[in-house]
């Protein structure tokens, strides 16, 4: 098993030369003032400097070489290693492969390259599996994945997301430049910022499923200041995810009620679609794929000719005809104000999942 010789930088300037199995563990001990009488009244540390080596005695070894380094030597060691890493820097990270993380990872490699992303989940051996099947790479853990790239993707649920962006803070201490993009839904830019603590630039997205298929629709978000630059960088990397449409941020609860939570609306109304054609005498099989294309190419229409959906709906109906008995159907057992309400309901659990 690999071994590590790090240098930490502590608050007064002063440079601390280790070893550990595990840095970031071991820094984090540091800053917590235990078994660490030399950094404890310099808190707090960073990492600004790690060497693999083949095992303890061998980093045992450099380590003592790198102590008897002059001060100004040190620093060009540690200028070098940050060089080396620079050039090695991914343009995205994501932090949680689940059905949304895993969807935009795959989005991303599209558009960029699989070069060009690094990913970590809480399973290494799911992090792992989308990894073999997009041909990105994989960090060690959040920390790691958040020091290698420009953009950290944070894709993970609301309940946890003060732990995880808490523990990327001393990672990103020194690289103020890191944009990170939250998907948590109700959680506001103002929060992230409280819990990071750091002036680094945050932006918000709102996904949806069909970016699974590069057929999402998606809203970006950012403080008053954001920069033009982030944005367009955003709108790249998930380019191949669907469409993008940047939003105030008061408007995102109401965005994700009715595009984020939609599509679970959508698919028990062409489920039921096809019970109907079912119950009328068609194969199930056949039955869905009708409903389904039906909803697709409907949707497309709407998009496609600007026409109020209102409107498409009257091209339909011919007096006396059968579609306007369906369409009756429906009116009398209230099916827009059930989709109203289901938006409604959506919006106010996306404002309670942003009070923490």
């Amino acid at each position: 098993m690999a071994y590590w010789v790090y240098i930490l930088r502590c608050a007064d300037g002063t440079l601390y030369t280790g070893t550990a199995a595990d840095v970031d563990r071991r820094a984090a001990v540091h800053n917590r003032g235990k078994e660490a009488k030399y950094t404890r009244s310099r808190l707090p540390v960073e990492v600004v400097y790690r060497e693999s080596c083949p095992h303890k005695g061998a980093a045992l070894s450099r380590e003592y070489a790198i102590k008897q380094l002059s001060r100004r030597d040190k620093l060009a060691l540690i200028s070098q290693y940050e060089r080396k890493l620079g050039s090695c820097m991914k343009k995205a990270a994501f932090i949680g492969a689940g059905n949304m993380g895993g969807a935009l990872i795959q989005a991303a490699c599209q558009a960029m390259g699989a070069d060009q992303v690094i990913i970590t989940n809480r399973s290494a051996a799911k992090a792992q599996a989308l990894a073999d099947t997009c041909g990105c790479a994989v960090a060690a853990d959040n920390a790691a994945a958040a020091r290698e790239a420009e953009y950290v993707f944070l894709c993970v649920k609301p309940q946890v997301m003060e732990g995880v962006v808490k523990e990327l803070a001393p990672a990103l201490r020194d690289k103020p430049d890191t944009v990170l993009v939250s998907i948590a839904a109700g959680l506001q830019i103002a929060t992230l910022r409280q819990w990071l603590g750091l002036p680094n630039p945050i932006l918000r997205i709102m996904p949806n499923t069909p970016a699974s298929i590069g057929m999402g629709m998606l809203a970006l978000t950012g403080e008053p200041d954001a920069r033009e630059e982030h944005y367009q960088a955003v709108e790249t990397i998930l380019a191949r995810a669907g469409r993008v449409e940047r939003l105030a941020e008061h408007q995102m609860d109401a965005f994700s009620a009715v595009a984020g939570c939609g599509p679970a609306f959508v698919y028990p109304f062409i489920e039921a679609l096809a019970d109907g054609g079912v119950k009328v005498g068609l194969p199930r099989s056949q039955a869905m794929v009708y409903a389904a294309q039906m909803v697709l190419g409907s949707a497309a229409l709407v998009l496609e000719s600007g026409k109020h959906p209102g409107q498409l709906k009257d091209e339909v109906c011919s007096p006396g005809g059968s579609t306007i008995a369906g369409v009756a159907a429906l009116e009398a057992r209230a099916l827009r104000s059930a989709a109203i309400e289901a938006v409604e309901a959506a919006y106010h659990r996306n404002v309670e999942l942003g009070k923490v």
